[in-house]
């Protein structure tokens, strides 16, 4: 009696790697007289110290290799659902709303652009770096933040200009994009509809006024998108955590009113309100923004003050002045209303803002950047 026995096993190397070996051992239980050493089909030695026959390389073919392409084949019918997301193109379709409706993205995008001024820091974080960014402030030769600056890699991005008026289309096409991302780029329905041809793209939220997308929101809302939501969720968390390590070294700062301003041009003063990164960023430290200033800005970004209406602000506990905010702007020295105020003569103000620009961005690469460079000048005002 013949019996073939096999035994394998299956290492993996990789998430998408796997070998398989076998071995295959032919024992014949027979006693040496056996007819089998004398088959025409089967032929061999029969050693009478084991009892293993030792084949000929004809007869070795003829008996294994039927079997071993057999389950050569059953072993490539590997269950899809065992192989876990890819990150070779093929992941699994996602849809993210935002307001301008639904954008299904396939696949995982490989070639993305960030036509906002602050989305490319979420890309950096979660290891893309986009073929395009919007630079924000004519200072960032590589297009990005101080802060985002470790984080590019490679060949560096394309570029459009801070000076820029309008996207270019063109451009952007020329990169072949298969994801725009526009949280932070104050899309309206034509231009939205223009990227839409080139690329699915990606809008602010319906929640969120443009330009105030809150930094968690933004960051999970591209993380759902490149298929990295686990690498979002724990950026945010490792930023809610810097944000809380500072509260809780800092309890004087509970219940203080603050905002964070600009001084205009027409002689009144922007001020950000709860919804804006830059007052997301007071209320995060402990902060109380005032309620005066969410409801001036209504649904934009910022509230405009007018001159006369200034003393709204003179009782804050504190003023972080910025130079930029998308309006013409005076330096604060300069500012013909500011000095009469209470709180210039207090002095419960800070001018320039350090870090004014990563305080603008407010986002998981921003946040520690800004809280060490703000930190120590706020302490000497609400000590």
């Amino acid at each position: 009696m013949i019996s073939l026995m096999l035994s394998s096993a299956e290492s993996m190397s990789s998430a998408n790697e796997s070998h398989l070996w076998f071995a295959f051992i032919i024992r014949v239980e027979a006693s040496k007289s056996s007819d089998y050493r004398h088959s025409g089909q089967l032929r061999g030695d029969l050693d009478a110290g084991d009892g293993v026959m030792m084949w000929s390389k004809r007869a070795l073919q003829m008996l294994v290799l039927p079997t071993f392409l057999v389950l050569i084949s059953a072993c490539s019918l590997t269950d899809p659902e065992d192989e876990g997301p890819s990150t070779q193109g093929d992941a699994e379709t996602r849809t993210v709303e935002h307001a301008f409706g639904k954008t299904t993205v396939e696949g995982t995008p490989e070639r993305i652009v960030s036509v906002g001024f602050r989305e490319h820091d979420a890309l950096l974080a979660l290891g893309i770096q986009p073929v395009m960014v919007h630079q924000w402030y004519s200072e960032y030769s590589s297009g990005v933040g101080l802060w985002a600056e470790p984080y590019l890699d490679g060949d560096p991005p394309a570029i459009i200009p801070s000076s820029a008026t309008d996207l270019p289309f063109e451009e952007i096409a020329a990169e072949e994009p298969d994801l725009i991302v526009g949280l932070d780029a104050g899309l309206d329905q034509q231009t939205y509809d223009r990227l839409s041809e080139v690329a699915p793209t990606i809008a602010n939220p319906k929640d969120a006024a443009p330009y105030a997308v809150p930094y968690d929101q933004e960051m999970q809302m591209i993380g759902d998108a490149v298929d990295r939501d686990e690498e979002a969720d724990q950026w945010v968390k490792d930023t809610e955590e810097a944000f809380t390590k500072a509260r809780d070294e800092h309890t004087e700062f509970k219940g203080k009113t603050a905002a964070v301003g600009c001084p205009l041009e027409n002689g009144g003063f922007a001020l950000y309100p709860t919804t804006d990164p830059r007052g997301e960023f007071l209320s995060e430290l402990g902060f109380t923004v005032p309620e005066e200033v969410d409801e001036a800005a209504a649904d934009n970004y910022y509230a405009e003050i007018s001159a006369e209406n200034l003393s709204m602000f003179e009782d804050y506990d504190l003023l972080l002045v910025i130079d930029d905010c998308g309006a013409p702007t005076v330096d604060l020295n300069e500012h013909p209303t500011f000095k009469s105020l209470d709180i210039a003569k207090r002095g419960d103000y800070i001018y320039p803002a350090p870090a004014s620009d990563a305080l603008s961005h407010n986002t998981v690469l921003s946040v520690p950047y800004a809280l060490d460079k703000l930190l120590p000048k706020i302490e000497d005002i609400v000590p």
